[in-house]
């Protein structure tokens, strides 16, 4: 009788194989997303090229998914979804006037690579997969929206990776509720007559203030930021309209609406104060903390050892992604692979520049390799998905 474990490292070894037979492909898209990068909800090219390169490789692709114009959802041609069906996600936004620098177009180009492996070399096994094209997870939440959708029914877990500094297993996220602030007030001329004004700039003013020092009696995991966006038009003046764009950030998800309630009291409390009318409005979906699950990264691990890889356990900084919104409705998992060093930060120009780097190039093909491998390592295996659906029902 065939050692089971030994025929599924004989598939990992094909796999291998493949991503690396698909890496001239991968470059190339990743280029051209590098070169042309396309922020939330704009990101046609993008998308465009990793359905097309997905339908060349034996995928069904559908556009607009779950009604988002740039997202989609693909599946192997033929196959019937039967569970355990499980999702790998890809990520293809870019940042304004940065570019990719977060590297969602080394993501992309993993998944692709990953997806495209596994559907060449997998055996006859349980369970089936997809790949679901999520836009707009800098700052436009576009998880969450398919998950509203409806594309995430069914799925038993999630894949995918994130370019970074470190190999580390994963991280944990802020939950993020983004709002704009409005004050209205009543404009005059600010030194002949300034008691006939309301000023909408000072409520502006004290309401940072207000949330500045708030800062003092909250959790060490709390992020309250913000600009104001409009502060008036002339100083000579009183403005008699501001607005203001700010970020509420936690850890616990329980804790959010909580957070968001001090928030807006801040803000109406300066409205208040200066006699002026203050909205307060959330822009996009909320965004969930992460819900790790070890037993996946457990697995992700044991895979990098083929690899000559070995995990850092040092603490990283953490943001927040809408990843987090599809991390509490099942097991996912997202560990990070470095494309440069700790000197080069998320979100900058440099960043961007190095998914062309050496450094980058390999971190695409050892991440296709690990979603892939991990991926088999879950539908092969009854025991690992008992253990990470346990841990997120929190047995």
């Amino acid at each position: 009788m065939e050692d089971p474990n030994r025929a599924l490292d004989d598939f990992k070894s094909r796999i291998r194989e493949q991503v690396e037979n698909l890496a001239p492909e991968l470059e190339d898209i990743s280029r051209k997303m590098y070169d042309n990068p396309e922020c939330a909800y704009e990101e046609r090219e993008s998308s465009r090229l990793a359905a097309q390169f997905l339908e060349g490789h034996g995928f069904d692709v559908e556009l607009g998914a779950g009604k988002v114009e740039t997202a989609f959802l693909a599946k192997p041609k033929g196959a019937k979804p039967t569970e355990p069906k499980i999702a790998f996600l890809a990520e293809y936004d870019a940042l304004p006037k940065i570019g990719h620098g977060c590297g969602h177009n080394l993501i992309a180009c993993a998944t692709l690579g990953a997806a495209a492996a596994l559907l060449e070399v997998r055996p006859d096994l349980a369970g089936s997969f997809m790949v679901v094209g999520t836009p707009a997870e800098e700052g436009g939440g576009g998880k969450a929206l398919l998950a509203e959708a409806g594309i995430f029914e069914g799925v038993s877990a999630s894949f995918m990776f994130h370019p970074g500094q470190t190999y580390h297993l994963g991280s944990g996220s802020l939950g993020r509720i983004k709002a704009r602030v409005e004050f209205f007030g009543q404009s005059s001329h600010a030194a002949a007559t300034p008691e006939k004004g309301v000023n909408a700039l000072d409520a502006v003013v004290l309401a940072y203030n207000n949330i500045s020092a708030l800062r003092q009696q909250l959790p060490s995991d709390v992020r309250i930021h913000g600009i104001i966006e409009n502060g008036g038009e002339a100083p000579n003046v009183i403005p008699d309209y501001t607005s203001s764009l700010y970020y509420i950030r936690t850890i616990n998800k329980e804790y959010l609406d909580i957070l968001f309630k001090k928030f807006q009291d801040c803000c109406q409390g300066a409205a208040l104060a200066t006699g002026c009318r203050a909205e307060v409005k959330v822009l996009g979906p909320s965004l969930d903390p992460m819900k790790r699950n070890r037993a996946l990264e457990e697995a992700w691990k044991n895979n990098m050892k083929p690899l000559g890889l070995e995990p850092d356990y040092s603490e990283i900084g953490i943001g927040s992604t809408d990843l987090g919104n599809v991390s509490q409705l099942m097991p996912v998992v997202q560990p990070y692979l470095p494309i440069c060093g700790a000197e080069t930060s998320f979100h900058t120009v440099e960043f961007a520049e190095a998914t062309q780097s050496d450094k980058g190039k390999k971190a695409v093909m050892d991440a296709a390799k690990l979603l892939a491998m991990t991926a088999l390592d879950y539908l092969a295996s009854e025991e690992l998905q008992e253990k990470a659906a346990r841990e997120f029902n929190g047995a």
